[in-house]
Formats: structure tokens, sequence, C-alpha cells
């Protein structure tokens, strides 16, 4: 996962500041642009044959456009479409990433539909490691979170805020295909997220099952996924501390009885201080795997990441990121170092 979303990029604004550029803008109308430009040398012990390897990448770059229309005091309508593709390679696919539109309303909250994460991968699921700039695929995440497989799109989520009380009900739709096999092969995908402030204080929690199929024809692995997590902000006269914790279950599928509904946990804690123009954080998270097939033996890994960031103002930032996953291969560590440019 570990895609910028938008508790990831909120939380960077603390320190950072956001950038935009408006195309065009009047008393009810706003065009807008956003690019995130991401270079970086990436070394990895690559996942397929478990040696180092040294990349030279840009994945991350986005190219992102925003609009919003002001219908009357309350209700304005909005929508984003984002196009992702790797700046360094030749001839590149260019993808979509997020795509979305809904209705806000300030007394009855917002609802959206089309591509785009869960409000539980969001709130709960990246509340520790959202911090990490680095954004470059799933091998080489910072940490490992629970997953909600790949159901994104054909997407329904409500929100709303209610004094320091926020909520989120996710609502993913499975392809509905023929099928010979179990009844939930088919099932649709819904999530609960909750979330309290108190202060510097944050609790969230939510769960969900997950739509079955993906992608039309690809069917999820994941079945279930739930979470709980807390942040704290500390400022004080040497800057600004956040530390965060999240706890996870992530529940398989399959179609044997045996390897059916096996919980993966996982648990996680950071710190990340601000001070002037630097930030510095760690996570560490323990991550325990039962035996999901007759070929996959049950393992636990301890994983751990160090990132440092220079801020050069106006939405720069050099950054430098080292992971190790906790296996004994070292399959997945790497280190990052690199330039993020957002405007």
């Amino acid at each position: 996962m570990m895609k910028k979303t938008a508790i990831a990029l909120g939380i960077a604004s603390m320190a950072f500041g956001a950038q935009a550029v408006e195309v065009f803008k009047n008393a009810d109308t706003a065009v807008e642009i956003n690019l995130d430009l991401n270079f970086y040398n990436l070394n990895v012990v690559d996942t397929a044959s478990a040696q180092a390897r040294n990349y030279f990448q840009g994945a991350g770059t986005q190219l992102q456009f925003k609009t919003s229309k002001v219908i009357d005091a309350d209700l304005t309508v909005f929508g984003q479409f984002e196009l992702a593709a790797d700046p360094v390679a030749d001839q590149a696919t260019v993808l979509t990433d997020d795509m979305k539109f809904g209705i806000r309303s300030k007394s009855m909250g917002t609802i959206q539909m089309g591509q785009f994460d869960t409000y539980l991968e969001d709130e709960v699921f990246e509340i520790a490691n959202s911090v990490f700039v680095n954004n470059n695929g799933v091998s080489t995440s910072v940490v490992t979170e629970p997953s909600m497989g790949s159901t994104d799109g054909r997407h329904l989520l409500y929100t709303n805020k209610i004094g320091d009380f926020s909520f989120g009900l996710d609502f993913t739709m499975s392809s509905n295909g023929t099928t010979t096999t179990a009844a939930t092969d088919t099932q649709n995908g819904f999530a609960y997220t909750a979330s309290y402030k108190l202060g510097d204080l944050k609790l969230v929690a939510g769960a969900a099952t997950i739509a079955r199929y993906a992608f039309n024809t690809a069917a999820n692995s994941s079945k279930e996924a739930k979470g709980f997590g807390a942040s704290y902000l500390l400022t004080t006269g040497a800057g600004l501390t956040r530390f965060a914790v999240m706890s996870g279950t992530n529940a398989s599928y399959s179609t044997t009885a045996a390897y059916d509904g096996l919980e993966t946990d996982m648990n996680m804690f950071s710190i990340n201080h601000t001070f002037g123009q630097w930030s510095a954080a760690v996570i560490s998270s323990t991550l325990d795997v039962p035996a999901l097939s007759a070929s996959a033996a049950a393992y636990t890994a301890n994983e751990v990441a160090y990132q440092v960031v220079y801020d050069l103002g106006k939405g720069a930032r050099l950054y430098a990121v080292n992971a190790n996953k906790g296996i004994s291969t070292g399959l997945g560590n790497f280190t990052e170092v690199g330039l993020f440019v957002s405007f």
C-alpha cells in the first residue's frame, strides 16, 4: 500500500506546507493542479532473487487535477483525477490512481464515489507509517500493512464529522462474476471506521469485510481486516513530535478450509520529530504470519525503518530511508535516497 493518501499528505503538511497551482477560481468554481515529483536511488534485496539490486526510479510521481463548485452555502460538488507514471523509464505506462467525485455538505457530511483508498486504510492502517516519504510499491514498503485487497474501485464512501467525532462508511462492489464456488466469492465489501480527537490525542478504529473480486476477474485473497490506532502530537521548545501506534489483523481467503480465515497480526509504533527544516522518524513493527498454504510456512518478522528529511522549502524535500524487513535472508530490505517535490 503505502501510497500518498490524503492522510499522509495532511500529516506532511504540518511540517512542510501544502502546494497547489490554481488554474481557475471565481466565487463558486475552482480548478487546480497538483504535481508530485519523486526521484530516488533505491538499493533493495530483490523479492525475486533475494539479491541486492540498485535502481534509479521515480515511482510516486503523480499529476492531480482537482475541481470544485459551490452550489449554495451548504453544498459543494467536487472531483479529482490522478495520473501516475515513472518519469525515469523510457515509454513508461501511464496509470490512473484516485478518480473520484462527490458532494460535500457542511451539515450532512460528504458522499463520494469512484476509485480511491478506503477510509479505514487511510485513518487506521496508515496512522503510524504515513509519515514516511518513500512511495515505490509493496516490495519496498516501510512496514507491512493489513491488506484491504484490490477493491478501491466501484467504491462509495460516506464521511461525517460531529464535533470531535468522525466516521466513515465504505461500500465496495464485487464484479458479481459467475462462479461455482462458495457464495462468498461474489460478496461485496463494507468497512466501518470511527475516530475521536481529544486535544492533541487522536483515537481510531475500524473493521471491514472485503469484496471477493477485484479488477472484474481477479479474486482477492484478503477476506476481512480490522484494527485500531492512536496518535499524539507533542509540542516543545525542541520542535514537534508525533507518536503513533497501530494494531491490525488481516484474514485471508482460501478455497481450502484448513487455510481459510487465518489471521496475520501486525503491530507498529512510530515516532516522527520535526525541528526546524529537519525531521527524523523511526518505526518498528512485529508481523506474525500463519501458514497460508502447504508451501508457505508460518513466520514472525520484526520490521524496523528509519527516515531523515531535510526541507528545502517550497514543497521540496531531500530524504533518506533505510528499512529492515526482519527476514533472515534480508528479503525486502532497502535503502532509498531521493528528492520529493510537491507543487
